[in-house]
């Protein structure tokens, strides 16, 4: 059975990530939670599937988890370690003494609970005294009703979190309401992020990216370029002894970094070190999101018949959220960059086709998997190369973060 998985991250008042909700769906009852109770077949096999590859997933943070009232009486949460989980209860369920007694043993456990989507005339007190997070919609919640929720129902040791939050402004107006956590997608709108144009960036990276898109790239032509620039050959090292490459002999020139990378894989850091040199923001998750992109296009690549350009596909996702990074026009921005007319277009409208993996794959972050099955057909991709591509991506993106910056 075919599960997708998707995560998006919560946010504390620092906008340090905290923690990421999973977004799942199983496909055999066209739902996002299971709701049958003939399905406790499915959910074992769906929190197995999860587990497989938990940690690496939520990359050492908690992760949101929705379970209905038949998962929670089924034990599902117990399969999944309290120290990164968060039980995230529906807000349509209605509780019975046996149910109330499962939110105990999971408390007494050691489990965090939150409650999704609350509304200020939520009827049951005794799972809300049981919750130690209140979730609250940002955008579907009259502003006068979130103040009258965390007025009255604030205690000692709750935290409420802010849902769909979309802008800057937004999350300022939550974080004074006395909001702790906050999701949504106001994190990649361009106001949350200082400017850095792309003409400062150091001219010895694009003297890189130059050399190697020439005819005869040379590791020669690429040593005398890195050995002007000690901040980048630091880095170059670093990278190149890193697990990643695998490489067991201690690196010990420019050259043998270099060797050791190839230019395929230069050209792709390169770009990367770019990617973080026009962003000047203090947290890495931005970055991390476009480079899981540009992994999950590369792989998927072939699947779509796109076996010989996955390096463009890389780039594509690379690259999807420069708008962001430097509060600039997207079409601006990539004026300054040396890319190909088709590539520079998938990116600005994700209309072409270079562009629609990249739309699928925004669709699968988003958890709009309608979206997500349209453009599998459209591409002519089996779903569960997505699932997999995502998995190895998430992973990816967090080991190249570790050792690049």
């Amino acid at each position: 059975m075919l599960i997708y998985i998707a995560r998006q991250p919560i946010f504390d008042q620092l906008k340090d990530v905290v923690a990421y909700e999973l977004l799942y769906r199983d496909p055999e009852t066209q739902t996002a939670y299971i709701k049958d109770a003939n399905a406790a077949t499915n959910s074992v096999l769906m929190a197995s599937t999860l587990v497989a590859s938990f940690e690496k997933l939520v990359e050492g943070k908690r992760a949101y988890i929705n379970f209905t009232k038949d998962l929670i009486n089924d034990g599902t949460p117990l399969l999944f370690s309290k120290d990164y989980m968060t039980i995230e209860i529906l807000e349509d369920i209605v509780p019975d003494a046996g149910f109330m007694q499962k939110l105990l043993n999971l408390k007494d456990k050691g489990y965090t609970l939150a409650l999704d989507d609350f509304t200020l005339h939520y009827p049951y007190t005794e799972i809300i005294n049981l919750v130690d997070i209140i979730k609250v919609d940002f955008l579907l919640t009259s502003p006068s009703d979130q103040i009258e929720i965390i007025k009255k129902f604030n205690r000692p040791g709750l935290k409420f979190l802010a849902e769909k939050v979309e802008t800057a402004k937004e999350f300022e107006r939550a974080k004074s309401m006395g909001y702790d956590y906050f999701q949504g997608y106001y994190f990649s709108k361009p106001c949350i992020f200082k400017y850095k144009d792309i003409n400062s960036l150091v001219s010895s990276h694009f003297e890189i990216i130059r050399a190697l898109d020439s005819h005869n790239p040379t590791y020669t032509k690429l040593v005398s370029i890195f050995e002007k620039d000690v901040s980048l050959t630091y880095k170059l090292f670093k990278f190149a002894n890193s697990p990643i490459y695998g490489g067991i002999e201690q690196i010990n020139t420019v050259r043998q970094a270099l060797v050791r990378l190839g230019f395929s894989n230069i050209r792709k850091w390169m770009y990367l070190i770019i990617l973080r040199s026009m962003y000047t923001g203090q947290s890495d998750e931005l970055v991390s999101v476009c480079l899981q992109r540009a992994k999950m296009l590369e792989i998927i690549a072939p699947y779509c018949g796109f076996s010989d350009r996955a390096s463009e596909c890389f780039l594509i996702g690379l690259f999807s959220m420069l708008d962001v990074l430097t509060d600039k026009n997207i079409v601006d921005v990539l004026e300054d960059l040396p890319l190909s007319i088709e590539t520079k277009e998938a990116i600005i409208n994700k209309e072409n086709t270079l562009g629609r993996p990249l739309k699928l794959a925004i669709a699968y972050e988003k958890g709009d998997w309608s979206e997500v099955e349209r453009l599998c057909r459209l591409l002519k991709l089996n779903p569960s190369n997505i699932t997999t591509a995502y998995m190895e991506s998430a992973q990816w993106a967090s080991e190249i973060i570790q050792f690049t910056f």
